[in-house]
């Protein structure tokens, strides 16, 4: 499986899990006057989203070239691994992961700035923007992606993958948020997301030649540590 396909299909499973937490917020982008308008308003806010998304890939990229031109592109996929697969089990525990406070703080001034450009012209690309910046468990995850991928432009791309993939589920919730209303993500969807993107990072840095699950996730020429 390619990067591009392991991120577009994270983002979109990974939507089951979005529109129960961002569902709130792209149903109160208006929708009203003419309808394509508000249409075009619903699609370049989810645009502004990727791009966001696209950004955060390119630094989460460039970091890890780093890590790949210093010969420790293995290292760096069995650290994000483990660390994946141990959020995993926190979530399995039943334990509440991250500072509600914390994130009250940075979503509060957020989603205030986005209500002001919502009621603008085309504002919905910079609500979109500031979308992306929201603290959440899947972009943290996507993002753990693209920094193993070894560089800028593919970390960039994962990303933009990643939130190509979340896009259907937000923007039918924008459009028609009588029909998802009452829909509920399995509980368990984040955290077993996690173990598998934890899973196959391990595996792709101890180069088990396992068919399918030990692939690369990303294309690089860095050669494996055991010939």
């Amino acid at each position: 499986m390619s990067y591009q396909s392991l991120a577009f299909f994270t983002g979109l499973l990974g939507s089951l899990h979005c529109i129960v937490m961002c569902g709130p917020l792209v149903m109160s982008i208006p929708f009203q006057g003419d309808v394509w308008f508000s249409l075009m308003q619903k699609i370049i806010y989810q645009f502004g989203r990727i791009l966001t998304y696209s950004i955060l890939g390119f630094f989460a990229g460039s970091l890890g070239s780093l890590f790949n031109i210093l010969g420790l592109q293995q290292f760096l996929s069995l650290t994000s691994g483990i660390l994946l697969v141990i959020i995993a089990f926190h979530h399995f525990s039943g334990k509440k992961a991250g500072n509600n406070k914390f994130y009250q703080k940075v979503f509060s001034p957020l989603a205030s700035l986005m209500g002001k450009w919502m009621g603008k012209p085309y504002g919905g690309l910079f609500a979109g923007i500031l979308h992306g910046l929201i603290p959440c468990g899947m972009v943290y995850m996507a993002i753990a992606g693209s920094l193993n991928t070894g560089s800028s432009l593919s970390g960039s791309e994962f990303m933009f993958y990643f939130g190509l993939g979340t896009t259907p589920l937000l923007l039918l919730a924008s459009v028609i948020p009588v029909f998802l209303r009452k829909f509920r993500a399995p509980r368990l969807l984040i955290p077993m997301m996690f173990l598998i993107a934890g899973s196959l990072l391990i595996s792709r840095s101890l180069n088990l030649n396992i068919p399918y699950l030990s692939s690369p996730v990303i294309e690089n020429n860095q050669a494996p540590i055991c010939n």
